[in-house]
């Protein structure tokens, strides 16, 4: 009997077991009162409403796309009905701007089930062809839309003002990048040489930012061996002009780079009102090759058409730099054309020994740089041939530990039918290593056909300081050869670093200004005149 008993208690727990698992495998059911929403405008759509129903305890909904919202995302079930909003986000930018039509979907869930609602919205179709201007570029999606326009070599016609220029209407955030794709982004950039050299589409119009900001263009970018890069790549017969930049930007190079925040390579263009802003941190290249960044343009180049017998010049005028500038030469810490260099304008400036210019004319620089560069200046580090640097301004100090550099607050090397004229430094410059020529304005001179010579400005009121006597100036650390150093009325302090800080301090005065200006071979001491001392006030 006992075992029977048992028998039937068993019975009586699975058939009691078995109601609760029947009673835990309860499906509800949710319903809507619509099974879709189509067709929605693609220019201001107004909202959607769904009365939903449950009965599981409670019920959320999610969307598909970030182009759809609800409200509310979530409420009690039980049999309750709610109404839930539905907003979808316009499906247009302009009346010359052809949008796809595009569909998502509204997912209700709860109590272990789901119901789907689609949604889709209507595209637009342009009233007026694409190619017509809209005046310029009006948003980011539209800034976006030109970038890929010069990238991929199609036509800009859509983004031009009544002036022809492809014109900014607005100004633009590039938060959301940290890395950049240049505007003319070629995969070789020639070294410089000549643009045919350049494999890919370079930006070769005009570009007026009528004075707004490139905000945030915070990157961190490793340059290839041959590439040129910055907000636009490769400038060819081109101009930018107009435009305010906001960077914050570290780069590094795997061999023969050109990098500026305005534009890596400007081959026979123009710069014209550009203003910059922000820091520049550089670890430098891998490669015993030229890094050249500047603080507008890497890489200046020029070039004479012997066919046309035309001069197609390169200028940078009436731009300015304020950066706070921290750069390495990384395995490359010569001071040679091809060292690891920086200019707070641009880097490297050049033609083929022809009758083409480069001028850089009423730039300045400010901020601060802090290196260990073989070459480094507020101006231009590397005037190789045929560069007139007029009017232009350095506020920025410079600390320099390279041994063995090439140092000058204006430009580090003037080369073959070059010219300094009418230039300032009011930063201080410091370099700190063994054999380095230090100038104020510029700090080697080696050709008869340069020249340099002041204006109506003091050329220096900074401190000079520097390891090697000898070629340590107050206007060109070293002259070899010149065509003249003339004109010049100068002042600020000069001595010899020390690491202690107990700097050897010269007393410059108007009567012994002359051996302070800097080395001058003998047989070209006759080409220096008209050289005046102002003492600083303190």
């Amino acid at each position: 009997m006992k075992r029977i008993a048992t028998f039937l208690s068993v019975l009586a727990l699975a058939a009691l077991l078995g109601a609760c698992n029947q009673k835990q495998e309860v499906k509800y059911s949710i319903t809507a009162d619509r099974a879709a929403i189509l067709e929605v405008a693609a220019n201001n759509p107004a909202p959607e409403v769904i009365l939903v129903e449950t009965d599981a305890p409670y019920w959320i909904v999610t969307t598909s796309d970030d182009w759809i919202s609800v409200d509310p995302v979530t409420a009690p079930g039980g049999g309750k009905s709610a109404i839930v909003t539905v907003n979808i986000l316009p499906n247009y930018k302009n009346e010359s701007t052809t949008t796809n039509p595009r569909s998502g979907e509204i997912k209700f869930s709860g109590g272990m089930t789901s119901l789907i609602v689609p949604v889709s919205q209507l595209g637009h179709q342009a009233s007026v062809d694409p190619s017509v201007s809209i005046g310029g570029i009006p948003d980011m999606d539209e800034f976006m839309d030109f970038v890929n326009a010069v990238n991929e070599g199609a036509a800009l016609d859509r983004w031009r003002n009544d002036a022809g220029e492809v014109a900014l209407l607005t100004d633009i955030d590039l938060n959301e990048f940290t890395s950049w794709t240049p505007i003319g982004n070629v995969k070789k950039s020639g070294n410089g040489n000549n643009a045919s050299k350049a494999e890919g589409n370079t930006f070769s119009d005009k570009f007026n930012g009528n004075n707004f900001t490139i905000k945030n263009f915070k990157v961190v970018q490793e340059l290839e061996a041959n590439e040129t890069w910055g907000l636009f790549g490769y400038l060819e017969n081109a101009t930018v002009k107009n435009l305010k930049v906001e960077a914050d930007v570290v780069l590094s190079a795997k061999g023969v780079s050109d990098a500026g925040i305005v534009a890596g390579t400007a081959y026979c263009s123009t710069i014209e009102n550009v203003h910059v802003t922000g820091k520049i941190k550089s670890t430098g290249t891998s490669a015993t090759t030229r890094f050249a960044i500047g603080g507008i343009a890497g890489f200046l180049f020029s070039v004479y058409n012997t066919g046309e017998g035309v001069a197609y010049d390169t200028f940078v005028t009436d731009c300015s730099v304020d950066m706070t500038v921290e750069a390495v030469g990384g395995a490359n810490l010569a001071n040679g054309a091809g060292c690891a260099m920086y200019g707070g304008i641009a880097a490297f400036a050049t033609n083929v020994k022809d009758e083409s210019q480069i001028h850089i004319t009423n730039c300045t620089n400010s901020g601060s740089m802090t290196v260990t560069l073989g070459r480094c200046s507020g101006i231009l580090a590397t005037a190789n041939y045929g560069t007139i640097i007029t009017g232009c301004t350095n506020n920025a100090s410079q600390v320099n530990d390279i041994t063995n550099g090439r140092i000058g607050q204006i430009v580090c090397n003037l080369s073959v039918n070059s010219k300094v004229s009418d230039c300032q430094n009011n930063g201080n410059l410091t370099t700190t290593g063994e054999s380095t020529t230090t100038a104020a304005l510029v700090a080697l001179v080696a050709d008869d056909s340069i020249v340099v010579e002041g204006g109506e400005r003091i050329a220096n009121t900074g401190t000079i300081l520097g390891c090697t006597p000898k070629y340590l100036g107050l206007i060109v650390a070293n002259t070899t050869k010149t065509g003249g150093i003339k004109d010049f009325v100068l002042s600020g302090r000069i001595g010899v670093y020390k690491a202690d800080g107990n700097h050897e301090m010269y007393d410059v005065t108007a009567a012994n200004v002359m051996d302070y200006i800097g080395y001058v071979a003998d047989a070209y001491k006759e080409k220096v005149t008209n050289i005046t001392y102002v003492a600083p006030t303190e």
